[in-house]
């Protein structure tokens, strides 16, 4: 399979190796430019003789071997190429149409399915030690922990991605608390394709991250820097077969799980949006088993004794002789190679360790690095019966991705409840004088009332209201089912007892007064007062003999408190007071 086209700019100064351990290799030069190629196992002497001179058309390397390195170098002024290379078979790239020598969009650029069905080492690199073991029989993978302490086995693909893609997996497994089992998208260098532990994305379900079958971790990691682990969190059962997904985008990345052959969405998903991997790296998957226990970051490196790896690991726990894994040390080496792997220790304090048989060399990167000391577990396995990787292209991403999934923040921005079936439908235009339907034209409403409503919280939404033939209440107070009014007495009120305009408007409710009208006929002229229940809310003066009634119209309307009566009396006896009244009732 083909690795993604690169573009490399060349200088005539000096040969840069393009590409290693390939089958085919295609260069064109990108604009006006020559270039020149050897291929060899090491870096071309100066005057050694160039395989192909001054070349100014795109050209393709057939036949090489895995030891053959492909130098190129400008001919008289730097120009930039594009290079594309593959492992085996036809140089194809999806989405790459040879008629027009160009790459085409499509909805998918890569898609990676291994159904174990076909020998292992087809597409993936296998590494297994101290017993530990990956096997392919039925249509399903095992990996194997074995019972020895250290004991690892990883699986590399072949293939490689770009973010965004989603990486899928049927998963079942035993579990030890001696016992790492991660699903993890890892960043490789585009030349060499093997792992350079700068950036990672990935799910450890081991018993190590949690013995409980419904629990797992998640972790990400930028820069070189240790992974950033999550606490324990809930997942479908892995004492049987369901699925985990991995989902890296560029602004952030999705661990889910879900049952397997089964229509319904994910039950479980995590985002995380710190430490995610880099968008523009390449990635390759990788499964592993690891006989280890709780992972411990390194706070520290520096030359040891004998000019050994001396690690600072706060309160390790550790014994001299200790077998532990260590990796993501980065900026450090080992005799100039990365220092990832088992490594027996000597206790320096309670703080401090020291690799036997190594050589310290480069500057600690701070905030990098993670060792686990080696233990021996019972045999638990990791079984797989496939994985899928989805390699989606950038501009359909956000729709292809993630589709079909009830997942909040993924995918066109619409929001459904879990698990339901939302259907819209979509309303036309109906003419002047048309039929009207249920649904058409769209129909725009208020609440028909003949009482009030339960009143609503201060800042909520609240209902416009008709009456209940559907005449919208545009009354400055109230519908008129909630209006009132009080007419005086016949003769009038001539003592100084409390009369009732309107009774307690019930619970929660007050009486308002909006219009007073007012008429001594007597010849003892009076104070009237409005009273709420037993208080004066409102006092006027009546002069004696009135031809006429006095008015009075309440801007603000007077108001009782709530489910209290309101009352009216003349403070003088002998008047002649006739009181006509009118308002409405509210909460």
């Amino acid at each position: 399979m083909p690795s993604l086209t690169r573009q490399i700019t060349l200088s005539p100064d000096t040969y840069a190796a393009i590409a290693t351990g390939v089958a085919h290799c295609r260069i064109a030069p990108i604009g006006v430019g020559a270039f020149r190629l050897h291929v060899g196992s090491a870096h071309p002497a100066p005057g050694t003789p160039d395989h192909v001179a001054a070349r100014i058309e795109p050209l393709c390397l057939t036949g090489l071997g895995r030891s053959d390195i492909v130098y190129a170098r400008a001919e008289t002024e730097p120009v930039v190429i594009a290079v594309l290379t593959g492992s085996g078979g036809a140089l194809e790239l999806a989405g790459y149409d040879a008629l027009d020598d160009m790459l085409k969009v499509k909805s998918v650029q890569k898609k990676m399915r291994d159904s174990f069905t076909r020998p292992l080492a087809d597409l993936w690199q296998v590494t297994a030690a101290d017993g530990a073991s990956a096997t392919i029989a039925g249509g399903m993978l095992t990996i194997a922990s074995g019972t020895t302490a250290g004991a690892v086995v990883e699986l590399l693909s072949k293939d490689s991605f770009t973010i965004p893609f989603r990486a899928m997996a049927g998963v079942v497994n035993t579990r030890h608390a001696n016992n790492h089992q991660i699903l993890e998208a890892i960043s490789v260098d585009p030349v060499s394709g093997l792992p350079d532990g700068k950036h990672c994305f990935g799910i450890d379900i081991g018993g190590a991250a949690s013995t409980t079958a419904t629990l797992m971790r998640y972790f990400s990691q930028n820069g070189g820097l240790t992974p950033l682990e999550s606490a324990t969190v809930t997942i479908l059962t892995t004492a049987s077969a369901n699925i985990l997904e991995i989902e890296p985008f560029s602004d952030e990345a999705y661990v889910h799980s879900r049952a397997l052959d089964a229509t319904s969405g994910r039950a479980n998903s995590y985002v995380r949006h710190q430490q995610i991997p880099d968008p523009s790296a390449l990635y390759k998957l990788r499964l592993r088993s690891l006989n280890h226990g709780a992972w411990k970051a390194v706070t520290g490196a520096v030359a040891g004794t004998g000019g050994v790896i001396r690690l600072t690991v706060t309160a390790h726990g550790l014994s001299t002789g200790n077998l532990v894994w260590l990796e993501y040390l980065n900026g450090v080496t080992n005799a100039g190679a990365e220092p990832r792997g088992n490594f027996t220790v000597t206790v320096i304090d309670a703080n401090q360790i020291e690799l036997q048989s190594t050589v310290f060399g480069g500057s600690y990167i701070t905030g990098s690095g993670r060792v686990a000391l080696a233990a021996a577990p019972t045999a638990v396995s990791l079984q797989m019966s496939f994985i899928n990787c989805q390699d989606y292209a950038e501009l359909t991403a956000e729709i292809t991705a993630g589709r079909g999934q009830i997942v909040e923040g993924q995918a066109i921005a619409a929001r459904t409840v879990a698990g339901s079936v939302v259907t819209a439908t979509a309303v036309g235009p109906v003419a002047h004088d048309g039929a009207r339907g249920s649904t058409a034209p769209v129909i725009v409403a208020a609440r028909a009332v003949t009482a009030a409503y339960a009143s609503v919280a201060s800042g909520d939404v609240a209902d416009l209201i008709t009456t209940v033939q559907g005449v919208q209440v545009v009354r400055p107070w109230q519908i008129p089912e909630l209006e009132w009014s009080s007419a005086a007495a016949a003769g009038g009120i001539t003592n100084t007892t409390d009369v009732v305009l309107g009774a307690a408007a019930g619970a929660g409710l007050r009486r308002f007064v909006t219009a007073l009208q007012l008429k001594n006929a007597g010849t003892v002229a009076t104070e009237v007062v409005l009273k709420d229940g037993s208080t004066v809310i409102w006092r006027g003066h009546l002069g004696t003999s009135m031809t006429l009634s006095e008015s009075h119209q309440f801007a603000d309307p007077l108001r009782t408190t709530a489910n209290t009566a309101l009352n009216v009396a003349c403070i003088t006896t002998g008047a002649q007071v006739y009181v006509n009244a009118q308002g409405f009732i509210a909460p």
